[in-house]
């Protein structure tokens, strides 16, 4: 163990240092009694690399070609080493054919004592037959391979120091207009004759829509509202103070953007959206009608005053307060893409049919299929004569039809529309509002038009998942709680209104008519955006009472599988409606939203059959997190194994029946040994923080709070394994008395974490990691513990950290340091702020 971090000071003194302003209230719910101590930071070495091609200006150099230098192994070890030197400080560097080792005797952790480099990271082009090596007297190394040079420093840094470089990368490489996710980058270096190093140079972002950029913003968001009341409270500079309060609001205006952006004005979240000018944004012919190839569900504005070419379904109409409909101030029509006309989707009940609610695609209802035919001729009426077929029979409409997709079973996507070849069937919704003006300096000059912005120079993407919605929810307490606070300051003061307003239309939204998910233009609810019992639990009260059921095995009186498409999910969108009621209960006060919180924490359990209750007893889904994951796990393999249970006497001739599939071997192992964590959805872990950090730092009722807790525990029963500070500082939170919870890995996973998470390509050919097979969601073999992140994949959250990846040749002839793709330092600045914040670090 690391003995300087043995130095701790105690969280309560912390708090009472800190500096309280008047205007802002405290958090309340930073720990009053807390048992932990926060851990005190200090300067560590920090891993920076420079990359030099042959022909490149390098420091005169006095290569070892020798490994005289390493004594402290016998020689029938270390038949591949190739070169090896010891520094002033006494720290081997050993070179081999398979990578370099740093070994020091001296770490204070002994984890750090052998730290392994490889790959295109370290090595140059990759390749890991080390040469030659030379000291360079600072700490670092001089590493040459028959394909250039690398020089690895390892300067001491700060974790402040750190937190401030994925500031300035953050800013350059991943900023879209306040939003922030992954990007490509060019970098230019100052002088390419001195190698390329990413601290001497200028990055150019090439930042581009995300699947989910309302959720990856969000974290980024409240990491930096963390870091703009950290300073502000103990004792940052004016001018520090002042750019986390810019960096802070202008995420967390990006995120509210989204609520706003389609104009529909009843709480619709996107997921994402562009301008038009943007090259991702753009059709074959430039029109609405011609194909774009950046896939999704894509709708664009038309506020030309041009009618709307389809009347408007039912769900999207909106009524003032004396229920007469409101005129639309313009329409927007969804773009062609191969999602608009494929996206069928899955069976989301075994009990339901083939009714056109029971698919999770982009099909539209009835009711909407109905009303859109009101204003269609006679032979293009829709379901009748424009439709596509499920399972070769059913007819139902997706957004877009076209003539070659007419009356085929799933078809493939049409590309080949145009102005001039428009689809038979395009939907459209309404707009009814502007964008608020609050929003229009996220945007440059040219999209601003007679004071707002222009909603036609916008696409945005809808069929938005519950990721997208946890994650706004999220910020909305944050912004709400932190941000805001009792400010006086006119900004703030409209930033409340809008936190207020976005947090009222969402959770309307989702509890309008009891439906418990997010509507979207379809008529029904998005294909992840769903929180109603009959999802989770559809057939469970009879799968129940069969016996396989005993065996973890969820199956019908025939032996098939009957599973609700939604049952693993349970465990987590319990958490997020609890999330999402408790922080509108808190932010909006409406009575409606604390009774369906109450009934959240039912003692009578959740519905099992009809009639279902939305929202009765989820606590109790919530705490079946593990049991869930058994239950899909164990009917996964059932399947695999001819509808027969895995057990040890059948393993082998189910092992023999899944043949070459990775994936259905680990999931028959895992089933014969009960290993649940062989089935992780490492994604849903990172969304269940989203869920929890809102509970764990809100609920105060001990009868609340405790299966909460609770159910948190179940979650980082993995998490443990994974030493990562986003889950272990929110544990503190939850257990803040308890003291043996290791906040010293996750403090040695900061230190460890590498400053530019370029996508590297990793190496994955090491002798000192033992290796199990893949995760049952998973591609690649796994290490058997977590490797720090300076020697892994960069990655965020919602990725399996123990998965390897294969490398086909190990080497990488030219590889290209000028360009690539970076991994948002959110990951990094998060957990660091938050825990400054609440006293589990110090700097």
């Amino acid at each position: 163990m690391n003995k300087k971090l043995h130095r701790v000071i105690g969280c309560v003194a912390a708090a009472a240092v800190l500096v309280s302003l008047p205007a802002m209230p405290a958090l309340a719910a930073k720990p009053q009694a807390a048992s932990f101590s926060a851990v005190e930071l200090e300067p560590v070495r920090t891993k920076e690399v420079t990359y030099f091609k042959p022909g490149t200006t390098t420091p005169a150099i006095q290569w070892v070609t020798g490994a005289t230098a390493l004594t402290f192994l016998p020689t029938t070890v270390t038949g591949d080493v190739t070169s090896a030197v010891k520094d002033a400080e006494g720290v081997y560097w050993i070179g081999t054919e398979n990578g370099l080792q740093r070994v020091n005797f001296e770490e204070e952790d002994e984890r750090d004592i052998v730290q392994y480099f490889a790959g295109p990271r370290y090595m140059f082009d990759g390749d890991d037959h080390v040469t030659a090596l030379a000291s360079d007297g600072q700490g670092g190394v001089w590493v040459q391979n028959a394909r250039g040079i690398t020089h690895i420093a390892m300067p001491y840094k700060t974790l402040n120091e750190k937190a401030a470089a994925y500031e300035d990368i953050i800013q350059a490489v991943h900023d879209r207009r306040g939003m922030t996710s992954d990007a490509g980058f060019t970098f230019t270096p100052t002088d390419p004759a001195r190698g390329i190093n990413y601290g001497d140079g200028t990055f150019t972002s090439h930042a581009g829509t995300s699947d989910n950029d309302g959720l990856w913003t969000a974290m980024y968001a409240i990491g930096e509202i963390y870091r703009y009341r950290t300073l502000l409270e103990q004792g940052g500079s004016q001018a520090e103070v002042a750019a986390a309060k810019d960096a802070a609001l202008r995420a967390t205006k990006a995120v509210l953007l989204l609520d706003y952006v389609s104009g529909r004005g009843n709480g619709f979240p996107a997921r994402s959206y562009m301008l038009t000018s943007e090259a991702e944004a753009r059709t074959s012919d430039g029109t609405d009608f011609g194909y774009q190839s950046q896939n999704g569900f894509w709708f664009h504005p038309v506020m030309d005053g041009s009618p709307n070419p389809n009347g408007i379904i039912p769900t999207m109409e909106r009524l003032d307060e004396n229920g007469n409909p409101i005129e639309p101030i313009g329409y927007s029509i969804v773009r062609v893409t191969k999602d608009a006309m494929t996206k069928i989707g899955g069976k989301l009940f075994p009990s339901g049919g083939d009714g056109e609610m029971n698919y999770n695609g982009l099909t539209l209802t009835a009711d909407a299929v109905t009303k859109l035919n009101d204003s269609r001729p006679s032979g293009a009426q829709l379901g009748t004569d424009v439709y596509v077929k499920v399972n070769g029979s059913v007819q139902q409409v997706l957004p877009v039809v076209t003539s070659a997709t007419n009356t085929k079973v799933k078809p493939s996507a049409d590309t080949g529309t145009s102005a001039t070849n428009p689809p038979l069937f395009q939907l459209t919704v309404p707009v009814y509002e502007q964008i608020p003006t609050f929003f229009n300096d996220l945007f440059p000059a040219s999209a601003i038009k007679n004071g707002n912005i222009d909603m036609s120079q916008i696409v945005y993407k809808a069929d938005t998942s519950s990721d997208e919605v946890i994650g706004h929810y999220a910020l909305f307490f944050a912004a709400n709680e932190l941000l805001v606070g009792k400010s006086s300051d006119p900004e703030m003061l409209e930033l409340k209104e809008i936190v207020e307003q976005a947090t009222e239309r969402m959770t309307d939204l989702i509890l309008k008519d009891d439906h418990f998910y997010i509507e979207d233009a379809t008529g029904k609810s998005t294909l992840w955006s769903k929180w109603f019992a009959k999802y989770f639990n559809d057939t469970t009260g009879a799968m129940e009472q069969r016996p396989e059921w005993a065996s973890h095995v969820g199956v019908d009186a025939d032996g098939e599988d009957s599973l609700s498409y939604g049952y693993e999910d349970a465990p987590l969108n319990a958490l997020e409606v609890m999330s999402i009621l408790k922080t509108a209960s808190n932010i909006v006060g409406k009575q409606e939203y604390k009774d369906a919180y109450e009934l959240l924490f039912d003692t009578s359990g959740y519905s099992k059959e009809e009639p279902y209750i939305n929202g009765k007893g989820y606590i109790d889904m919530a705490n079946e997190y593990i049991d869930r994951r058994l239950v899909r796990q164990a009917t996964n393999a059932y399947g695999i194994n001819n509808n027969q249970l895995v057990t040890r006497d059948n393993y082998a001739a189910a092992y023999a029946e899944a043949g070459d599939d990775i994936e259905d071997r680990s999931n028959i192992n895992a089933t014969l040994h009960d290993d649940w964590t062989q089935y992780i959805n490492y994604s849903d872990e990172e969304l269940a923080w989203f869920a929890l950090y809102p509970l764990i730092l809100q609920e105060k009722d001990p009868a609340k709070r405790q299966p909460i807790v609770t159910a948190f525990d179940q979650w980082y029963a993995n998490e443990v394994r994974e030493e990562n500070p986003y889950y272990t500082f929110l544990y503190q939170l939850a257990h803040p008395e308890r003291k043996d919870i290791d906040l010293q890995s996750a403090v040695r996973y900061l230190y460890r974490q590498y400053e530019y998470q370029i996508e590297f390509p990793m190496q994955t050919n090491r002798q000192d990691v033992l290796y199990i097979e893949p995760g049952d969601r998973d591609d690649y073999k796994q290490t058997n513990y977590v490797l720090p992140p300076d020697e892994r994949r960069a990655m965020k959250n919602n990725g399996n950290p123990f998965e390897t990846e294969n490398s086909t040749t190990g080497v990488y002839p030219g590889y290209d340091y000028n360009s690539g793709s970076f991994v948002v330092g959110f990951t990094f600045t998060l957990p660091y702020w938050m825990g400054r914040y609440h006293g589990i670090i110090k700097e």
